[in-house]
C-alpha cells in the first residue's frame, strides 16, 4: 500500500510539473528516479496489450491469463497509479498553480529550481563509468537547450500571448451570442498533407515532452500548429484535435520504444545527454525577469517574460530563496530516505 501511495505521488509531482510552463514532467521523473521504469513500462505497450484486453472484453478462452501475464510485462499496476496521480494533479492542482503563477510567480520557479538543481545529482549516479563521450554527450544536450531558450524572440512572445487572448475574447462572445448554425472545423477543407502534419505536430510534441528539460508547446510553436490546436482546443473541434492526439498517442508509443532502445544499448551516453538536458533547463527556470502583463479583468492576464535579471534585495526574494531551498531540501530528503533503504536491503 505505502509504494502504491508512493507510486501515485509520483505521478502528482509528474502531473504538477507538467502544468507549469518551462517545467518537464521528463525531468521531475528523472530526478525521482523512475525514469528508466517509466520509458520501458510505456515502451512495452502495444498490440500484445492490446490483444490481452481484446480478450477479455470478448471472453476468450485463456484471456484471464494472458491478460495477468501482459499486466506484469507491461507494469501495468506503476502505470495505472502514475497515471492516477497525474490526472489529480491535472485536475485538482490546475487552478492552485494557476494561483500560484499569478500570486507567488517568483518563489514557484524557485522551488522547481531548487528541486531541479540538486536532482541532477540522481541520474549522474546512474552513470557507471563517466568519459569523454558522456561528458560530450552532457555538454552537447546543454547546449542543445540553451539554444532553444535563448532562440526565444520577446517581441513574437508578446504578440503570442495578445494572440491567444484575442482568441479567449473570441471565444467568450462566441458562447455570449452563440451561431444559429455548427461552427465551421478550423481545419476547413484542408487536404491530407496538413492532416499529416498535424498528426507529426502530435508526434513530435509528445516526444519532446518526455525529455527532460525540453518544452512541447515551444516545440510546436517553432513547427507553427501551437494555435491551430489551441484554437481547435477553444472550438472543440474533433477533427484537429483527433488528429493531433493520434499523433501524440503514435508519438508516444514509437519514441518510448526507441528511448528504451537507446537506453539499453548506449545506457550511459544516453543518461549523460538527459542530464545536460535538465541542467540546461535551469536557465528557463531563472524566476527573476522583466516581465509585461497583458490581458484584462474579462478574458484574465498572460504574463510574458523578458531578459534575466539579477535578484532585486526585497520580501519578493526572501521568498524565492526559501522556496529554493524546501524545493532542494525535499530532494536531498528522498535521496537520504533511497540510500537508506539501499543500505537496509544491503545488510
Amino acid at each position: 500500500m505505502a509504494a502504491s501511495f508512493k507510486t501515485i505521488l509520483h505521478g502528482f509531482l509528474i502531473g504538477v510539473a507538467n502544468i507549469i510552463p518551462g517545467v518537464s514532467g521528463g525531468s521531475i521523473a528523472l530526478a525521482l528516479g523512475i525514469y528508466e521504469r517509466l520509458i520501458a513500462a510505456v515502451g512495452n505497450v502495444g498490440p500484445r496489450a492490446l490483444g490481452a484486453v481484446l480478450g477479455i472484453v470478448a471472453f476468450r478462452d485463456g484471456a484471464k491469463e494472458r491478460f495477468r501475464v501482459e499486466w506484469r510485462r507491461v507494469d501495468g499496476a506503476f502505470l495505472c497509479w502514475i497515471a492516477t496521480g497525474g490526472a489529480v494533479a491535472v485536475v485538482v492542482f490546475s487552478r492552485v498553480m494557476v494561483w500560484l503563477l499569478e500570486q507567488w510567480h517568483d518563489p514557484t520557479y524557485g522551488f522547481f529550481s531548487g528541486l531541479i538543481l540538486v536532482s541532477i545529482w540522481v541520474p549522474l549516479k546512474m552513470i557507471r563509468r563517466f568519459g569523454a563521450a558522456e561528458g560530450v554527450s552532457a555538454l552537447a544536450a546543454l547546449g542543445l537547450v540553451l539554444a532553444l531558450t535563448f532562440s526565444a524572440d520577446p517581441g513574437q512572445q508578446f504578440e503570442d500571448a495578445n494572440r491567444k487572448l484575442e482568441m479567449k475574447r473570441a471565444g467568450i462572445e462566441q458562447a455570449a451570442a452563440p451561431q444559429s448554425g455548427p461552427a465551421p472545423a478550423s481545419l476547413g477543407q484542408a487536404d491530407a498533407g496538413r492532416m499529416a502534419f498535424l498528426v507529426l505536430c502530435g508526434a513530435i510534441a509528445i516526444s519532446a515532452m518526455v525529455l527532460p528539460g525540453v518544452s512541447g508547446s515551444f516545440i510546436m510553436i517553432l513547427m507553427g500548429a501551437y494555435f491551430d490546436v489551441l484554437q481547435a482546443v477553444n472550438d472543440r473541434d474533433p477533427v484537429v484535435i483527433g488528429l493531433f492526439a493520434t499523433g501524440c498517442v503514435l508519438g508516444l508509443l514509437l519514441f518510448t520504444r526507441l528511448l528504451k532502445w537507446v537506453l539499453a544499448t548506449f545506457h550511459d551516453v544516453t543518461i549523460a545527454f538527459l542530464s545536460g538536458l535538465m541542467a540546461g533547463s535551469l536557465a528557463g527556470l531563472w524566476p527573476f525577469r522583466e516581465f509585461k502583463t497583458v490581458g484584462d479583468d474579462n478574458v484574465g492576464f498572460e504574463r510574458v517574460d523578458f531578459g534575466w535579471i539579477i535578484p532585486p534585495t526585497d520580501a519578493n526574494t526572501l521568498w524565492t530563496v526559501v522556496a529554493f531551498l524546501i524545493g532542494s531540501g525535499l530532494v536531498v530528503a528522498f535521496i537520504k530516505q533511497d540510500q537508506g533503504k539501499a543500505e537496509k536491503k544491503g545488510g
